[in-house]
């Protein structure tokens, strides 16, 4: 009896060993594991370049008499509204020198940064966003892509595009016909009746979860329209809305009061309207003290230069900034679309990319430090290595 208690006594010994050792392998193997893992670090925090002022000012004293653009080319300057990626297209695809919107045109100007799409709010910007999104994988250093492409009706699977997208990496939503009666284009398919209206309560909160910003086409800019704005406003204190050409056929007066209520509302300001087309009734000098006192919240935006040409509309925005002051002059210009880039985290997509990518190019345990718009340049860079020969 004695001999057969230490028989099982020596089983259940070898049993609780097998089990011990196993957990030991299972947690070396889990360290040795997470080592050859890519390591992702949130890197979402914004420093403007604080010396920018007063280089500002040495351009103006140094300015003489040469064109606006020349004064400040060492100014960078953000086109947060382009719809020209068909322009950028042709161009690029054809040996068409009269094309006057692209990449010779933004070196011209000394547009360092253009958030770019195509059609709006229809169908067919459904292509439009992918050729963005192209040209943003061909140059990074140029390009922010925005998309537009979804319908606003509830029932046909905008969200899922809405998603599909942010995860992708598109840096900006829009331009979105929230509301459209009068545009030229206001017959697209795909536009709202107002800022609230179909899938844009739900888009609203899924923006604020990725800090991405919301291009919204508003017109006209009163009654209705506005008020909506401002429930939407209202209800997603975190969401960044962006008022598509805000100036266009509006008052200083009608912004302001806009602005003094919400600190998530932002102004594509289309300085090339208000300078340039007959049809505006105020000056650019109407709107610098609304500028200056609101200066965290204006942007500069193209409109691929609608019914005055590309040229006068980036011309403009240096006639605009000729007249703000210095630290305004730099925010407006691009600090302050670079910082919502900038502050966009990385998405789980993004990440799972990444770690893959690493892991067939055997680069294991390197170290990331993201955001989305660093996370999409490293997806390239890996995309590119894994390709060569």
């Amino acid at each position: 009896m004695k001999k057969k208690g230490l028989e099982g006594r020596s089983k259940w010994y070898l049993l609780y060993l097998s089990i011990y050792l196993a957990f030991l392998a299972g947690v070396v193997f889990a360290v040795m594991n997470q080592q050859s893992k890519a390591v992702m670090l949130n890197d979402t925090e914004y420093t403007p370049d604080t010396a920018m002022p007063e280089a500002i000012a040495e351009m103006r004293r140094e300015k003489g008499y040469k064109p606006l653009h020349e004064v400040y080319k060492d100014l960078p300057i953000v086109d947060v509204h382009s719809h020209s990626v068909h322009d950028l297209h042709r161009s690029e695809t054809h040996d068409m020198s009269h094309v006057t919107i692209g990449k010779d045109v933004w070196e011209k100007y000394g547009i360092d940064k253009t958030v770019l799409f195509g059609d709006v709010s229809a169908p067919s910007a459904v292509r439009t966003d992918r050729l963005a999104w192209r040209y943003y994988r061909e140059y990074p250093d140029l390009i922010y892509p925005s998309f537009s492409g979804f319908p606003l009706e509830k029932g046909e699977n905008g969200m899922d595009r809405v998603k599909e997208n942010l995860e992708k990496g598109y840096l900006a939503v829009g331009e979105v016909y929230a509301a459209s009666t009068y545009s030229p284009s206001a017959d697209v398919l795909w536009k709202g009746r107002h800022p609230y209206w179909g899938i844009l309560p739900d888009i609203y909160p899924l923006l604020a979860s990725y800090r991405t910003p919301i291009l919204l086409h508003i017109d006209p800019p009163e009654g209705i329209n506005i008020n909506y704005l401002k429930t939407a406003l209202r209800k997603n204190p975190e969401t960044i809305f962006i008022f598509a050409h805000a100036n266009v056929f509006n008052s200083p007066e009608n912004l302001e009061r806009l602005l003094a209520e919400f600190d998530n509302l932002y102004i594509d300001f289309f300085a090339g309207f208000t300078k340039y087309n007959s049809n505006s009734s105020h000056s650019l000098e109407d709107f610098v003290p609304l500028i200056e006192k609101y200066p965290d919240q204006f942007f500069l935006g193209s409109d691929s230069g609608v019914e005055i040409g590309i040229e006068k509309a980036y011309r403009a925005m240096y006639e605009l900034i000729d007249r703000l002051s210095p630290e305004t002059a730099a925010k407006v210009a691009f600090q302050n679309y670079e910082r919502l880039i900038e502050e966009q985290p990385a998405t789980e997509l993004q990440k799972q990319t990444i770690r893959e990518l690493a892991a067939e190019l055997s680069l294991e345990g390197k170290t990331y430090r993201l955001n989305k718009r660093k996370a999409n340049e490293i997806i390239f860079s890996l995309q590119d290595q894994r390709s060569s020969p």
